[in-house]
């Protein structure tokens, strides 16, 4: 459980960090119009700041 919750956190950090990556990594391709899109990016940083604190939940919880 605590690697999985360091991966977890990891990744979740740089899709806080770098959201347009991980909306290139869509598999149905996304229109180039709705990766400028503001709120795609919002939205992704809101599930990192989601994966972020789940991450460190379980990282939290292993070492307990």
């Amino acid at each position: 459980m605590l690697i999985t919750g360091i991966l977890i956190t990891i990744v979740a950090i740089f899709m806080l960090l770098v959201p347009q990556f991980f909306m290139k990594l869509k598999s149905p391709r996304i229109p180039d119009k709705l990766l400028k899109n503001l709120k795609m990016k919002i939205i992704l940083r809101i599930w990192g700041g989601i994966f972020v604190i789940i991450g460190i939940l379980l990282i939290i919880f292993s070492i307990i």
